[in-house]
Order: structure tokens, then sequence, then C-alpha cells
């Protein structure tokens, strides 16, 4: 058991591909100025990482932490789906380190994959959106959006209005990526309630990329609805 954080990074490096990995450098911006500047890929599939992260489901915790503080991208990535699948029995261990550890979640796909299905789970579950707005006020760039995808979680429990608040409270955040995870989740917000997503962009100057994804799937059927 103390070995297996050692042993899954083997794996996943025996997945790498060089030309994948190359690929990854420019999809996740990590040149110079770039959102993922100083990431390390090894450029290995997110099956293969799934297929290595459920051999060593009972890892310890103290094992994962040193794969997600890992410096290889994929090896983090492995971390957070172990996390996801002890979330299912021990929620409050698992919302402890992966508060702690919210530095290392540092890019999109990182956030993405796991944001609702352990924060905004256990927030949701909780009654609560204290740590999320903790979060939303960060000077992070990644607790940003690990805030508003945490929210998805409660748009499909039917409880919409988080999400709502958090999106007008990045309506003035200078990322594009905050608008884009803003824009989807407002998505997700008009699949449930098209009403309660007009009120919001009709009463609101969006970023153009928020707007543009919030629309994406009902812009052909509601013509003439927008005002700005």
């Amino acid at each position: 058991m103390e070995m297996a954080a050692n042993h899954i990074i083997e794996e996943v490096e025996s997945f790498g591909d060089p030309s994948s990995a190359k690929q990854c450098e420019k999809f996740f911006q990590m040149g110079p100025g770039g959102y993922g500047y100083g990431d390390k890929f090894c450029g290995v599939s997110v099956p293969d990482l799934r297929k290595v992260a459920k051999k060593h489901s009972d890892i310890s915790f103290g094992e994962i932490e040193k794969l997600l503080q890992n410096s290889l991208h994929e090896v983090r990535f492995v971390a957070l789906v172990l996390l996801i699948e002890k979330f299912k029995t021990v929620p409050e261990e698992v919302i402890s380190v992966y508060l702690a550890n919210t530095r290392f979640i540092n890019n999109w796909d990182l956030v993405d994959v796991a944001a609702y299905r352990i924060l905004g789970a256990y927030c949701q579950k909780n009654d609560g959106a204290d740590i999320i707005w903790k979060l939303a006020k960060s000077d992070n760039l990644w607790e940003n959006r690990i805030a508003i995808v945490a929210s998805f979680a409660f748009i499909r429990n039917g409880k919409l209005q988080l999400t709502i608040d958090l999106c007008e409270h990045f309506l003035k955040h200078p990322h594009h990526l905050i608008h884009k995870a803003c824009g989807w989740m407002l998505r997700e917000v008009g699949k449930r309630d098209t009403n309660l997503l007009l009120d919001f962009i009709n009463s609101h100057k969006l970023p153009g990329i928020m707007k543009s994804y919030a629309l994406e799937i009902i812009r052909k059927s509601i013509p003439g609805s927008l005002r700005h």
C-alpha cells in the first residue's frame, strides 16, 4: 500500500505517447503566458487513466495525496478519479483531501472531472454553499472554476439559484475559462428552466463567450427572445 503511488506513476508513464504529449502542450496552453504554463504531460488517454485508477481503488489517502501533488498532469487526473470513487463511502475524508490540495487541481479538465462530483455533491447534500463561495471569491483562477462547476451538483438536484448567483458574481471575471464554465452551467440551467436562463441573460450584459455557451442548445428555438 505504501508504494502504491510509485506503482501508479510507473503505470501512467508506461502508457505515455510523446506525440500525444506534444499535442497536449498546445491544447492545454502550456507555453509561456498560457494558463497551463509549467504543467507536464506524458500523453495518456483518459480511458487508459481510468483503467489505472480502477486497479488501485484500495489505495490510502496518503498515497492519493502523493499522486495529486505529482508534476505529471495525468497522474493528478488519476488521483482525482480515485477520490471520486472513495467519495461514495468516506465523503468527509475525501472533501478534506480535495480542499487541502486545490492548488494542484490546476487545469480545466482536472477541475471539471471532480468539482461537482466531490465538492458540489458534498455541499449539496449538506445543504450549504459556503465553501463554494469561498472558492468563488478566491484570487485563484482554478478555485474560481471549481466553484462554478461544483454548482452543477445543485443543478442536477433542481436547485438552480446558486448557479445564477455565481454567474452574476463572475460577470466581470477577466478569464475566458471562467466565462466558458459559467456558460456551460447556464446552459444546464436552461435545460431545466428556460425562462430563468432568459431572464438572467436579458437582465445582464454577459461576456460574449458566456452567452454563446449558455444558448448553444436553445438558440434556434427562441429567436427574438434576447435583448443583448
